[in-house]
């Protein structure tokens, strides 16, 4: 990475030596002009990156920061700032403490695991709070009331004594950010104690925001919102004062959700030509009636097994695993994904987001049709990824026309899964949650008695070279643990060197 572009002289060497990626940082277009003008870069451009806005995305901490001085020195308050805000990345992407906060129950309790999964294998240091141990007091606490004033009551209780185990391992894993996905039991007086430590805290609300109104007293508590939807939401969120919000939409986990090998009897049990996997809204149990004249399987809760569904209904309305989903999808010719409305007879015409089940068919190298959303376009491509039905009658008719072509299902089926590991998978949603978080205004919370001092050790080291070169390493941090030293050597390749040793040593030693 280059500070200054100049006149390019220096880069076009630079080019000429090395095979590496260059990034070149030059804010002033004045500049940019002038070079161009005044020499030949046709060859140098198609080498290298050049960044107008300070928005680099730093994806490992090795990047070589070289500055172009006269370039430094014209603009040197804006380069200050941006090595500042380059080295933490860099620091960030050597791997980031993070608290994962999941909710009691609901949808997005998987999701929260999905997340710290794929948080970890970005090489972060994550831990989960899995607050679905405390699901059976929830609905012991619904059993015993007859109240919805006493409910609420006794669910704030809970939340207090869920937010005080927040704060609890806060104190022990020192997190460099706090996560919570959505319905996660934090109350505002745990968010206000965390934002006086200066603890940077996120929100994923992976709802709709038309049904779930919580929202409002949640946003303005967090250093990040992200949404699974924009548009309206947005003017909504800047009209109650939010500011620090961000699109992220739903994704897939590969590793759960895959294609399978299924038996004769599992394809015969878990198969259908045409299914239906998710909870009996109001307009899915009006919708779907006019589907019982092809071989139809619903799965899942909330159905009236007395209606005329019931017949389709399959384990008597019983919550299905995760495991059964994903069998579900591979087994069916065709998966309906049609989005749950409390309101609407059929399709909601504001649809405005993807729900979960649209990535997880997908990845599993399943087909299905969907209904049609106003935010498809952009994510995926219609009729070449994945099949969108507008009306009943339009989903008839594609019902009928793709279960007599099962090699363009299959083909279909197999660029949306193409689709989904190139770019919407967890990992992808965490990296550009991460890279949104440290490029608006994130600072790393400063722990009280953690870590040393890594200028005074430095000095201290002094006459022992070996030790010095060692503590260098970190001379773009203003403290260091020894915690962070072990995970740094443990990452690393090779034979360990003697203070490698020593800071292992005294790492067992000091737990």
């Amino acid at each position: 990475m280059v500070f200054g572009f100049g006149l390019g002289y220096h880069l076009i060497e630079l080019s000429r030596q090395t095979e590496k990626k260059i990034t070149v940082v030059e804010p002033d277009l004045n500049i940019l002009r002038a070079a161009m003008k005044t020499v030949d870069l046709s060859s140098l451009l198609a080498k290298i990156d050049v960044v107008t806005d300070g928005r680099v995305v730093v994806e490992d901490n090795k990047t070589v920061i070289l500055k172009h001085h006269p370039s430094v020195k014209v603009n040197q308050k804006y380069y200050d700032i941006s090595l500042e805000q380059l080295q933490l990345r860099q620091r960030m992407a050597g791997g980031m403490k993070i608290l994962v906060v999941g909710p009691v129950h609901g949808g997005s309790l998987p999701i929260a695991k999905y997340c710290s999964a794929s948080l970890k294998k970005l090489g972060h240091r994550v831990e989960l709070i899995d607050n679905s141990r405390f699901a059976d007091a929830l609905h012991y606490a619904k059993d015993v009331t007859g109240t919805k004033d006493r409910f609420e009551k006794m669910t704030s209780y809970l939340s207090e004594f869920l937010s005080e185990t927040v704060l609890a391992r806060c104190e022990v894993f020192k997190p460099d950010l706090v996560f919570a996905l959505a319905q996660a039991p934090l109350t505002e007086r745990c968010l206000t104690v965390l934002h006086e430590h200066k603890v940077p805290t996120a929100f994923w609300f992976v709802e709709d925001f038309r049904f779930m109104h919580y929202w409002k007293t949640v946003a303005g508590h967090y250093d990040y919102f992200f949404t699974i939807q924009k548009g309206e939401f947005f003017r909504e969120l800047e009209e109650a004062g939010v500011q620090n919000y961000h699109y992220l939409p739903m994704a897939a986990f590969p590793d759960e959700h895959r294609p399978v090998d299924l038996s004769d009897d599992e394809i015969e049990y878990y198969g259908s030509d045409v299914s239906f996997a998710g909870a009996g809204y109001y307009n899915r149990k009006n919708f779907l009636k006019g589907l019982l004249d092809f071989d139809l399987k619903i799965w899942g809760t909330d159905w009236d097994m007395t209606s005329a569904l019931g017949s389709a209904v399959q384990r008597g309305g019983a919550r299905i695993s995760s495991e059964d989903l994903v069998n579900i999808f591979n087994a069916s010719k065709i998966n309906i994904n049609l989005h749950s409305s409390t309101y609407h007879g059929g399709i909601n015409p504001f649809g405005d987001f993807l729900n979960p089940r649209t990535f997880e068919i997908m990845s599993c190298g399943a087909f299905q049709l969907v209904d049609r959303r106003s935010f498809l376009k952009g994510i995926f491509n219609e009729r070449e990824e994945i099949i969108v039905f507008d009306d009943l009658d339009d989903l008839r008719e594609k019902v009928e026309y793709y279960l007599e072509r099962p090699e363009e299902r299959k083909r279909i089926a197999a660029r949306g899964r193409e689709r989904i590991l190139q770019q919407h998978t967890y990992e992808h949603r965490m990296r550009e949650m991460l890279d949104c978080v440290l490029q608006n205004g994130y600072q790393p919370p400063q722990w009280k008695g953690e870590g040393e001092d890594v200028q005074s050790l430095l000095k201290d080291a002094e006459g022992d070279k070996e030790l010095v070169e060692f503590f260098a390493r970190y001379d773009d941090q203003k403290k260091i643990a020894l915690s962070d030293i072990t995970e740094d050597i443990r990452k690393g390749e090779g034979d360990l060197s003697r203070q490698e040793k020593i800071m292992l040593m005294m790492h067992e030693l000091s737990t």
